[in-house]
């Protein structure tokens, strides 16, 4: 079953929406000595459009940092502030590199505070510290399980031998993601054997790989979905056209991602599980994304993120062929 159509329909818009609203405020305050102190960096879906001209920079696959400062909203009453996006204008103003800018906000954001009402805002930032999902994987001695799931909502778990405990976590987060007004990811972040930070993987035979698969598909399509949608908006004569990514559920309830390879048509495809090479007359090939990537030296565009790949004609017949014997071995 496609299950693109029951998941993300409506969402794709609501995302996008959300996005445009968001970075209209306008930018304040005018000077660097005012704003460095109120900077703060924000986990966010990306803003494809850039037009938008926010401040951003790409964190794991599927997600960006945002910058933001936190002005008082006039007669609202005492307490009462908006989060303003920085803009590429605000830097300019400010005469200072976004390097600079990220530095100052997490330097903020690590300072200890108090996480109420004002300030719970940005806990889904916390992940963005660095070393601090690595510190509590040294305190707990397990990984941490990090869920951003909507705009002020953090849910936190540890890695655990029982996989009915990860699967109840991740439908969590699901819930709180699909509930949200303002979504940002149902898939648990954690920390690789370096600190580094990753998307959480279990193996093929993980009794709850397919629940952690699943939130990763969520995920992939939620920042897929509006990217396909804005560059086909915008696309002109000549452009490729951006193929869109599409979940699947197979009989035995696997589920996995796929785009489509046309032969000749100019594409930008998504990354995917498979990759399908559509024929006349007989099923499309289904070729597994990593073989597909060796065999024909698939590198990613600049300036697309999630990332994009250009491809035309399909590759050389012996190629194909190739690619075929290798994913019958895979299957």
């Amino acid at each position: 079953m496609d299950i693109a159509a029951k998941v993300f329909g409506p969402a794709r818009n609501r995302l996008g929406k959300k996005a445009a609203a968001l970075v209209r405020v306008p930018p304040t305050p005018q000077d660097w000595e005012h704003a460095r102190p109120l900077l703060r960096p924000v986990l966010r879906p990306p803003v494809h459009n850039p037009e938008y001209g926010v401040v951003s920079r790409p964190v794991l696959s599927y997600l960006a940092e945002m910058l933001v400062v936190e002005g008082a909203v006039e007669g609202a009453g005492e307490g009462s502030s908006v989060l303003k996006y920085v803009g590429r204008e605000d830097l300019a103003a400010w005469n200072v590199t976004a390097e600079e800018a990220f530095a100052a906000a997490h330097h903020n954001l690590a300072r200890p505070t108090r996480l109420d009402g004002s300030t719970d805002r940005y806990v889904t930032s916390l992940p963005l510290l660095d070393g601090w999902l690595a510190a509590l994987h040294r305190s707990a001695g397990a990984r941490p399980l990090a869920f951003p799931a909507g705009t002020g909502v953090l849910l936190l778990a540890y890695e655990t031998a029982d996989p009915d405990e990860i699967r109840t976590r991740i439908h969590d987060a699901e819930r709180e993601w699909t509930e949200s007004a303002r979504p940002i990811c149902p898939a648990p972040i954690t920390v690789d054997d370096q600190g580094s930070l990753v998307l959480y993987e279990v193996p093929a035979d993980h009794p709850a790989y397919a629940a952690v698969k699943h939130a990763s598909i969520l995920l992939a399509m939620s920042a897929y979905g509006p990217q396909t949608e804005y560059l086909r908006d915008v696309a002109g004569t000549g452009d490729p056209r951006p193929a869109s990514l599409k979940g699947f559920r197979s009989p035995s309830g696997e589920e996995f991602t796929a785009t489509t390879w046309t032969d000749g048509l100019d594409s930008l495809l998504p990354q995917a599980d498979l990759v399908f090479f559509p024929q006349d007359g007989a099923p499309a090939l289904r070729i597994p994304w990593d073989v597909v990537a060796e065999e024909v030296s698939l590198l990613p565009e600049e300036g697309f993120h999630p990332a994009r790949y250009r491809v035309s004609a399909w590759p050389a017949p012996e190629v194909m062929e190739r690619m075929k014997a290798r994913a019958t071995v895979a299957a």
